[in-house]
C-alpha cells in the first residue's frame, strides 16, 4: 500500500536532495584549509623519445605537501613552453599520490612535432640553460572531493648535449 502520492514522493525526494548536497557543502568546508603545494622547481627533463615525427619529454616538478594530509592530483590540463613559445599540450601519465608533510615529484609528458620546435633548438644550441613554463590547471582532492587549481610554473633548466 502506497500513502504517498507522486507531489509528496517529489517532495521527499527533493528534501532529501538537499540534505545530501548541505552534508556535502559542511563536509568540503574543511577543503578551506587545504594549502597550495609549494613549488620547487624542475627536478629532471628526459627526452623520452625522438624521432621525425614525434618527441616525448617529460618534466618531473618538484613541491613540498605544507598539509597534514594527504593528497592527489588527477585530471590536468597543460600546456608546456620552452623560452615562452608554445611546444604542446602536456598529460599526467598516472595519477598522483602526494603524501602529508613532504616533498614530492609530479610528473608531466608531452609530445610534439620536433620539425615544428627546430627554431627553438636552433636559438639555443649555444645556450647554457632554456626556460621551460608549464600552464594550465590540475584537479586536485581528496575522499573524492577535488578542486581545481590553476598551475603556473617556470624555471631556467640546463642544457645538457
Amino acid at each position: 500500500m502506497n500513502f504517498l502520492n507522486n507531489d509528496d514522493m517529489k517532495h521527499t525526494i527533493y528534501i532529501q536532495f538537499i540534505f545530501v548536497f548541505l552534508f556535502f557543502i559542511l563536509q568540503s568546508s574543511g577543503c578551506n584549509d587545504v594549502k597550495e603545494p609549494e613549488y620547487k622547481g624542475i627536478l629532471n627533463t628526459k627526452l623520452e623519445t625522438l624521432n621525425l615525427s614525434n618527441a616525448g619529454l617529460r618534466v618531473d616538478l618538484g613541491f613540498y605537501n605544507p598539509n597534514d594530509f594527504a593528497l592527489d592530483i588527477k585530471g590536468t590540463d597543460l600546456s608546456v613552453y620552452i623560452n615562452d613559445r608554445f611546444i604542446a599540450f602536456a598529460e599526467q601519465p598516472t595519477k598522483t599520490k602526494i603524501p602529508k608533510k613532504s616533498d614530492f615529484i609530479f610528473p608531466v609528458t608531452t609530445h610534439f612535432n620536433p620539425i615544428d620546435v627546430l627554431g627553438v633548438a636552433f636559438k639555443n644550441i649555444l645556450s647554457k640553460s632554456v626556460k621551460i613554463s608549464v600552464q594550465g590547471s590540475a584537479k586536485v582532492g581528496k575522499g573524492g572531493v577535488y578542486i581545481r587549481i590553476p598551475i603556473n610554473y617556470s624555471d631556467n633548466v640546463p642544457v645538457k648535449f
